[in-house]
């Protein structure tokens, strides 16, 4: 209801204490006191005080209330308002919140939006069996996460027994290096553009060699050794001609296999055929009491054996010849005991 005043009347007594008159001017000044209190002259949008809190009463009387309510205290405590203005902070209300330091807090999925609030990076965590710290490195200038999925460059990072699935080694004019501890250039790769042939480096299982291979999409290729300047390839151990099948029969002398041996107890005469490279070079030895006589064919593909001539080799007798692609010829470069017929 609204503020009701006492009249005090026209005329005072003669009383030692307040006169009825000024009782009723103390009994206004209190009311008026308490009412400006709790909101006005009227108290139908004031404030209310009950056992369960402060009632704080809407515009239109009895329809909603808002009460502040204390929880039973275990102890004395202050709760302090700050010298701002504001509007309170609760737990389960969309707010948004400014100049806020927030110490130790525990998040759940926190979402952080990007710079027009139209998406968020959202934060998904995995089911831990303990606690684990994610240490931040001390920055000493601006810097980007690295992800495992994102088309990134990073440098300046050392991996230890990293284990990498088709790595893309290029970028640098000149060729691509990879360094040692000391920066120093352990291998240097360079790029040609659309290649189809590379190498292929195998390991091997025990008692076997491991290899290095050509491959590529294309069918007859060399693999290319060269040293700097008058240095050579240097072999440290020992030099091993790759055999095949001992040759025991009239047939064609395989090419691509760097030494061939005869092995027949009577008379052979395997057909060689021109050489696909200049300088490659062929061994011949025989090993067995036949006679193996290397025929040349319709042509004079050896140097110094007329057409469908040959060189024959008797046990024990071997020959080296190298393939010149000028002369179209195979030329003897070193000869044990082989004659020309």
């Amino acid at each position: 209801m609204a503020r009701q005043t006492l009249n005090r009347g026209t005329a005072a007594n003669d009383g030692t204490g307040d006169t009825l008159r000024q009782a009723a001017q103390k009994i206004n000044e209190n009311f008026s006191e308490l009412y400006t209190s709790i909101g006005g002259d009227s108290a139908t949008t004031s404030v209310i005080l009950t056992a369960a809190g402060a009632v704080f009463e809407g515009a239109a009387v009895n329809t909603h209330q808002t009460t502040l309510v204390a929880v039973e205290p275990t102890a004395d405590n202050n709760v302090y308002i700050p010298n701002d203005g504001g509007t309170l902070i609760l737990d389960s209300c969309a707010q948004t919140l400014t100049n806020k330091t927030i110490l130790s807090p525990s998040l759940t999925t926190p979402s952080i939006k990007d710079t027009d609030s139209s998406h968020s990076y959202n934060f998904v965590v995995s089911n831990l069996a303990a606690n684990r710290n994610v240490t931040l490195p001390l920055l000493t200038t601006n810097d980007t996460f690295v992800f495992a999925n994102h088309s990134q460059t990073i440098s300046n990072k050392t991996l230890i027994t990293p284990v990498l699935t088709n790595p893309k080694i290029g970028g640098m004019s000149g060729g691509s290096v990879l360094l040692d501890s000391a920066s120093n250039e352990y291998i240097k790769f360079i790029k040609i553009g659309n290649a189809i042939n590379h190498v292929t480096i195998t390991n091997s299982a025990t008692n076997n060699s491991p290899s290095i291979d050509v491959e590529g999409g294309d069918t007859n290729i060399s693999l290319e050794l060269k040293s700097k300047g008058t240095g050579g390839v240097v072999v440290k151990n020992k030099l091993v001609l790759e055999k095949g099948t001992d040759v025991s029969a009239t047939e064609a002398v395989d090419l691509t296999e760097p030494l061939t041996v005869f092995n027949s107890g009577s008379l052979i005469s395997p057909t060689l055929a021109d050489g696909t490279i200049q300088g490659e070079t062929k061994y011949f030895s025989n090993i067995a009491a036949g006679e193996a006589r290397l025929t040349t064919g319709n042509t004079s593909n050896i140097y110094g054996v007329a057409n469908n001539g040959h060189v024959s080799f008797g046990q024990g007798d071997g020959a080296i010849l190298v393939w010149n692609s000028t002369a179209s010829k195979w030329f003897f470069v070193s000869n044990n005991g082989t004659t020309i017929g």
